[in-house]
């Protein structure tokens, strides 16, 4: 029968408590800095123009209405800029959304959307990241989400619907289209430049409508449209690459 080292099991101990020590330690540290120093200051500068144009490419834009579950749960100084995108009288289900949520004072305006789609009956496919360059010659990394949900059609046909979902986080002078580099960024904007970064969140989505109609687009083709949407749209909204001189109000 193996007899447990009383050598070894003093030596995890010894290591388990380094590590809670260590971690202890950067905790009142954090802390420490958090209490000294001063106060920061409210909601620094966003680097989006909350405006979306009436036309991107052949497409037009329909402005679309914030739910009334995202005007009860987000904080009261959440702004919002929404529209849907299609070609003249295209129906609804066939339409582009995009839509851009900015951030006030409170951090929790922003989430990441694997937090709400499945509330909202979606199942999250595959997830991967997209990096679409721009007019500038700027890259652009997004998340880029396949999902899928139980639909039906107009004659009670069941079938599976599919959406692209793609998001990325917009702060002053930067882009992620990661939540854990946009949290490790704002913190250190917090503790270092008593700074609290102004965040945007941009989604823009299209439903696969090749699932249920013959002509539609199959999924290679929805998610080349929403590259190429993004690249034609970003420039009216994301203030990084905004041509020099452009004023938005009279666009």
């Amino acid at each position: 029968m193996h007899q447990p080292n009383p050598g070894m099991t003093e030596q995890n101990s010894g290591t388990a408590f380094l590590k809670a020590g260590i971690i202890l330690g950067l905790t009142l540290v954090t802390v420490l800095v958090c209490w000294l120093a001063p106060e920061p200051q409210a909601g620094g500068e966003a680097g989006i123009d909350m405006y979306l144009p009436y036309q991107v490419g052949p497409l037009y834009g329909i402005p679309a209405d914030v739910t009334k579950a995202e005007l009860d749960i987000l904080p009261k100084d959440t702004t919002f800029a929404r529209k849907t995108y299609g070609l003249l009288g295209s129906p609804p289900e066939e339409r582009i959304l995009c839509s851009i949520v900015l951030s006030g004072r409170e951090k929790r305006s922003i989430h990441r959307p694997e937090r709400c789609l499945p509330a909202q009956g979606w199942r999250i496919d595959s997830s991967h990241t997209e990096i679409i360059p721009l007019a500038s010659g700027h890259p652009l990394s997004v998340t880029a989400l396949l999902l899928e949900k139980p639909a039906a059609l107009a004659n009670g046909q069941s079938f599976t619907l599919r959406s692209y979902f793609l998001y990325w986080f917009v702060g002053k002078d930067i882009t992620t289209p990661y939540q854990f580099e946009r949290i490790l960024m704002t913190n250190w904007d917090l503790l270092f430049h008593r700074v609290n970064q102004r965040w945007a969140y941009v989604i823009v989505s299209e439903n696969i409508s090749g699932d249920w109609q013959p002509n539609g687009l199959n999924a290679d083709q929805t998610l080349a449209l929403l590259k190429q949407f993004i690249h034609d749209s970003v420039p009216y909204f994301m203030k990084s690459e905004m041509p020099a001189g452009t004023d938005v109000s009279s666009q």
